[in-house]
This record gives structure tokens, C-alpha cells and sequence, in this order.
């Protein structure tokens, strides 16, 4: 069994806005806490093996700090950052025109930077028909996830099998080891919120997912993995389980995580 937590980043710095592939710094001092919750954690049965994160610095502060002090291995997936907003992309809302305000202001704004709502409001009602400029359909978003979330789960369905396999031969034993592995993956709202789509095989084309389901920053949405049996051979190399015969199951989703240090103070 692998237990897989998806959190998402905490708040960051800037004013509001779509904060794509912008690399945006997060909130210093809740960055502290949220890194504080998980060494908290890691001192328990609850510990993580491994860590993966987007390469966006929004996660990645987090997750080599997280790795420096927990001592534990952290991988990179470029393919893990969020959906690409294109000329919207880290564009503060308040800097956005609205229709009357882009025709009065023609003259003295460069045609590159007319950027009004209702541009926007069209993408949010209908994501998967509009494509911003210049940005990253929602299609394109959806198959990169796709195969993004393939290759990290088969990665840590073959290093789960490979070290209990070890584990034991080592001990001579006659059953597997019960621990399960468990993996922290720090990415964003947009990004967790298609992998669930995913799992669940709910429509990711229609703009209500997008906007109904909250991911709050720090939240974490957990996923078991469960392998479809095999007898244990000795001697024998350990044959890579593919991708279909694994069961997903989500038993979380943006459960607050963050939060949960206040309460404790």
C-alpha cells in the first residue's frame, strides 16, 4: 500500500491574481509554520519516505527545507507545476480593464496589456472551450497531469516493491513488511484538483469543479494505492506492476492542515 498526501503551497506574496507558472515566493512566516506542522508529523508513525514537489519556488522552499531537516530524499517534477495562465499569468486583478475602462484608455495603454475581465469571466465559465492568450489549454493542462501522475505513481509502485522486497529477503520472512510507503507531493490548487478529477473520473472540462472544489492553501488531499497481489519468489527479479492493475482510492480531500497549528497554540 502506498499513502500518497497532496498539500498545496501556502499563501503567497503578491497582490491577488492567477498565479500560474509565475514564481511567485510564498508568505515567509506561514511557509515556518506549515514546514513546522510536517517535522511535527514526521516524529510519529505518520512519517513520510519521500517528497516530491513542483519545481515552482512557491513549493520547492518548502519542500527542500522540509527535506534538509527530515532528512529525507526529494525529487523534482517539472511537469508538476500549475496550469499556465499566459498574458494573464501573475497579472494583479486590480490592473485588469473592464470594457468602458479599455475604451477610454485606448491611447494610452500598449495593445499588449488590454487585458479586461471579460475575458476572464469567460474562461471561468467555460475553461475547457477558451483558451487565454497565449496561455495553456485546459486540455493540454489535463494530459500533462495525466501522464505526470502515471509516472510519479509507477515510480513509487517499483521503489515500494523493490525495498519491501529487500526488506524481506533480509529478515527471511515469510510475509511482506506492513508498513506502508508513504509520499508528500507539494503542489498547487489547480494541479490537485485535475489529479482528483482524475482518480474519481469526474468531468474536469466543466467549470463547477473548478470553482465549487476548494483547495485551501496547506489542505492535503490523501490517495492509497493499493497493488494487486503477488507471490513472493525469491530469487526472482521484481516485475514492474503496471499502472492498470493498480486500485486508487481517495480517502481526503482538502482536509485542513495548516490551520490545525493555531488551534493548537
Amino acid at each position: 500500500m502506498i499513502e500518497i498526501d497532496l498539500i498545496r503551497h501556502v499563501k503567497v506574496l503578491g497582490k491577488p491574481a492567477l498565479y500560474g507558472s509565475t514564481d511567485v515566493a510564498p508568505i515567509t512566516a506561514e511557509n515556518a509554520r506549515l514546514l513546522a506542522r510536517l517535522l511535527a508529523q514526521q516524529k510519529t508513525s505518520k512519517a513520510y519516505h519521500a517528497i516530491i514537489s513542483s519545481p515552482l519556488i512557491r513549493c520547492q522552499n518548502l519542500a527542500r527545507e522540509f527535506s534538509q531537516l527530515g532528512h529525507l530524499p526529494l525529487e523534482v517534477f517539472p511537469d508538476l507545476q500549475e496550469m499556465h495562465f499566459g498574458s494573464f499569468d501573475g497579472m494583479p486583478f486590480d490592473d485588469l480593464f473592464f470594457e468602458e475602462s479599455v475604451c477610454k484608455a485606448v491611447s494610452e495603454v500598449d495593445e499588449e496589456t488590454k487585458l479586461h475581465w471579460s475575458q476572464l469571466e469567460g474562461f471561468f465559465q467555460a475553461p475547457a472551450d477558451i483558451v487565454l492568450p497565449q496561455a495553456e489549454s485546459l486540455t493540454d493542462f489535463h494530459l500533462r497531469l495525466k501522464r505526470t501522475w502515471r509516472k510519479l505513481i509507477e515510480q513509487q509502485v517499483l521503489i515500494a516493491t523493490k525495498q519491501k522486497r529487500t526488506l524481506g529477503l533480509g529478515q527471511q520472512a515469510l510475509k511482506e513488511p506492513d508498513e506502508n510507503r508513504r509520499v508528500l507531493v507539494i503542489a498547487h490548487g489547480g494541479v490537485i484538483r485535475m489529479i482528483l478529477a482524475e482518480i474519481l473520473q469526474l468531468d474536469w472540462q466543466q467549470a463547477s469543479w473548478h470553482q465549487k472544489l476548494h483547495i485551501g492553501h496547506g489542505s492535503i488531499s490523501r490517495i492509497l494505492i493499493s497493488q494487486p497481489y503477488q507471490e513472493k519468489q525469491r530469487g526472482h527479479a521484481v516485475k514492474q506492476i503496471k499502472y492498470k492493475q493498480l486500485t486508487q482510492h481517495v480517502t481526503t480531500i482538502a482536509m485542513p492542515f495548516l490551520e490545525e497549528i493555531s488551534n493548537e497554540r
